[in-house]
């Protein structure tokens, strides 16, 4: 079940913020930590990713003490809004950038310098030029690395330490035992176990971490960019009559009601309805159909669409985020908040981690001391242990995964509402189906007449049912617009409920009704009625007075997609059924068309919520995908229900993951990026785990004894760097169209 599914519907207060200073999963768990002392609070959810935290409380809660319990813990909180994702990420990309330059200056030099001596192991400057050298690049580096250490010990004060944390106690013991060192060997103090410098190893370890950082900023933008896509693709002006003239206003100024003047080859601003005009429209950013759509006057329209022929006036109905885009972004942004179980248990993990680190560190410290190796030994090892640890790696492979995967799931028209969404639809082994307006179209067609021949029945037919609202009518007079068959005029129609239309043409009486038992029908027509029955269909018979003329069969139209989707869901393991209110002919063919084994007919909603309470009790992980009504307790009872954009708000409000348009292809392609998804937070915390579990005890020198490899600061600084940027790099390659590739 979604979390969605399991709250209990209670008065609510949510609340949305944006978040600044975050650098690891720890820091995720501080802010959660600090908001969730706030009285009333029930639900925390922050995430690093996108830098922000949504807030669910019983009460209303002044912003000013979320902001005040949030910056006790030195982080930056505000109303979400106040500045957009890419302006935040931008700023924060060009405050690294620019301490990178600064630090590449001085950094560089320093480490080409230490390189160069420990390769040719010679010392290049007299001693005292070595000591002023290294001690002048490396002060530069820590004063300029100085937000490491304001917000490091500022954290490990507050006993909440961070990455920043094993940073500042990493370089910062690096500067002070050198600085020591160097005045030592200087002044000739003569103190034991201060006659090694760290300097380089301290002001390269900020530079490689501030490098890491800038590359991991420019990484997390990336993340993403399928969201700000989206953003980017709504108009910020629209054309408003506003007094008698024409004015162009930013989007933020138009009202529900607002008359819009859209110009060819311009984007719709907002929700509406066509009032003036017509054209067609591409509606491909909503869902993901690529063929343009005909809008008439009295035609929905839909915001950020595009208006390809001519131009329309629309009158206003919904704007900005009540807009069917902003609502999309909505759910786009809502489903990369909340967290998967998965995170949960990696952010508990983060919370222990950076404590346990420093007591590892301190520990082993002491022990090669304790052991005889020295204090330079001991020193060298607590100093690598506190660098080569990174708990940035946690805290970003789940949040960095989810927003790149529900972005390229949004640009295909498909909409996860939830983390757990993509954690169950990539689980799923059997898919339960609805019928109508599902497998089939939600509209009925003309599949079938007889005879095939002689096409006279369906003028007289045609002639009946335009004085009819029967929506078969509507369909039969369609059908005959387009094989351009003349409606013959009809007098005296009347029309009885539940017997059909009757009427005169010169003086002549037909009948369109149903098939009566009583009927005496030549024996062609009892044949392609019995096969008409036997696959479901509605058939309707035409009359001159009581004898028959001809058979006209109705049916919802299986789609196209189908049957290949169908085998597509087989070869990925998942076990297809369908359940439908229909009759068993019209279930019985429509699955040996498809190809579904299992199938159950005339099904009532309640027995459609049974059936799949029945197969979750076998241990399946079950989904229904449905579009109606009545599809609304089987897609809540379902472990995730999909349901499509079209359908009734009942059902889309029900349903996990929304298809935007009416295409079976969409369960293919949104199984495919949920799996690539949940498998790419498999790999990232893999890598995760297993770059700590290999670098703390390598750090700790526990090969020492065995190889005499003791690992240098500087190098563990340099892991820890791109320990982070290798697992947003490893994200960024879910970014592909191949989910969209042909089934």
């Amino acid at each position: 079940m979604s979390e969605s599914k399991s709250e209990i519907s209670t008065p609510q207060h949510n609340y949305q913020f944006d978040v600044e200073g975050m650098s690891c999963a720890a820091c995720v768990t501080n802010v959660e930590s600090a908001i969730k002392q706030l009285p009333g609070v029930q639900q925390v959810s922050v995430n690093l990713a996108t830098e922000s935290a949504v807030v669910t409380s019983q009460e209303s809660i002044p912003i000013k003490k979320f902001t005040k319990a949030v910056s006790k813990m030195g982080y930056k909180l505000e109303p979400q809004g106040s500045s957009s994702l890419v302006h935040r990420q931008q700023r924060t990309i060009t405050t690294w950038k620019r301490l990178l330059l600064i630090q590449a200056i001085f950094g560089i030099p320093l480490l080409i310098y230490a390189m160069l001596e420990m390769m040719l192991d010679v010392q290049l400057l007299s001693i005292q030029l070595n000591l002023l050298l290294q001690l002048t690049l490396a002060t530069i580096l820590v004063i300029s690395g100085y937000g490491y250490y304001q917000r490091g010990f500022k954290h490990l004060l507050m006993r909440v330490p961070n990455m920043d944390s094993l940073v500042a106690l990493g370089t910062g013991s690096a500067y002070t035992y050198s600085l020591i060192s160097a005045l030592n060997i200087q002044l000739g103090w003569g103190i034991s176990g201060f006659e090694t410098l760290y300097f380089e190893a301290a002001g390269t370890i900020l530079l490689f971490i501030t490098f890491g950082k800038w590359l991991e900023s420019v990484a997390k933008g990336k993340t993403t960019e399928a969201l700000t896509g989206l953003m980017e693709q709504m108009p910020t002006e629209a054309e408003v009559k506003r007094d008698g003239t024409w004015i162009t206003l930013a989007l933020s100024e138009v009202k529900s009601g607002d008359e819009i003047r859209v110009n060819p080859h311009s984007k719709i601003p907002v929700d509406g309805l066509v009032i003036e005009g017509a054209s067609n429209v591409d509606e491909s950013a909503i869902s993901g159909e690529s063929l343009p759509v005909e809008k008439l006057r009295g035609s929905q329209v839909i915001g950020a669409s595009m208006n390809l022929q001519s131009g329309m006036i629309i009158r206003a109905e919904k704007v900005g985020r009540d807009s069917m885009f902003g609502q999309i972004i909505d759910l786009v942004e809502k489903a990369q908040m909340r967290k998967p179980k998965i995170q949960k248990l990696v952010d508990k993990i983060a919370s222990i981690f950076v404590p346990v680190v420093l007591s590892l560190a301190i520990l082993s410290g002491l022990t090669w001391f304790a052991l005889g190796f020295g204090l330079t030994f001991g020193i060298n090892v607590m100093i690598s242990v506190l660098i080569i640890a990174c708990p940035c790696a946690l805290g970003l492979a789940t949040p960095t995964a989810l927003v790149v995967g529900s972005g390229i799931a949004a640009k295909g028209g498909i909409l996860f509402k939830s983390a757990d969404a993509f954690q169950l639809l990539s689980k799923v082994d059997v898919m339960v189906f609805d019928k109508t307006g599902t497998i089939t179209e939600s509209t009925p067609q003309l599949i079938a007449h007889f005879p095939e021949d002689d096409l006279n029945y369906l003028s007289i037919a045609m002639g009946l049912e335009q004085f009819s609202q029967h929506p078969l009518a509507k369909t039969l007079i369609d059908y005959g617009n387009t094989q351009s068959i003349q409606i013959m005029e009809m007098s005296d129609v009347n029309e009885e409920a539940g017997r059909g239309l009757e009427g005169r043409s010169n003086g002549a009486l037909y009948r369109v009704r149903k098939i009566d038992s009583a009927d005496m029908l030549p024996q062609d027509f009892t044949d392609t009625l019995e096969q008409y029955y036997a696959k479901g269909y509605i058939v309707s018979g035409v009359f001159s007075q009581d004898i028959i003329m001809g058979l006209m069969a109705f049916s919802d139209t299986i789609k196209p997609e189908s049957s290949a989707v169908i085998n597509a869901l087989s070869k990925r393991a998942i076990q297809a059924f369908l359940l439908t209110g229909d009759k068993e002919a019209a279930a019985r063919h429509v699955a040996q068309e498809i190809g579904i084994q299992n199938y159950r007919s005339e099904v009532l909603p309640a027995d459609k919520h049974d059936h799949i309470n029945t197969l979750k009790a076998e241990g399946k992980i079950v989904g229904m995908l449905g579009d109606g009504i009545n599809d609304a307790p089987a897609l809540v009872a379902a472990d995730i229900g999909l349901s499509f954009g079209g359908g009734t708000d009942i059902a889309v409000n029900a349903a996990d993951v929304i298809f935007m348009n009416n295409s079976l292809n969409n369960l293919v392609f949104g199984h495919r990026i949920a799996q690539a998804t949940i498998s790419k937070i498999h790999q990232n915390l893999f890598w995760a785990f297993i770059y700590n579990l290999a670098g703390i005890p390598i750090a700790m020198g526990l090969l020492y004894p065995f190889t005499g490899t003791l690992l240098n600061p500087m190098f563990a600084g340099m892991a820890m760097a791109f320990s982070s940027v290798s697992v947003v790099t490893n994200t960024l390659l879910l970014r592909s169209k191949r989910y969209f590739r042909e089934i």
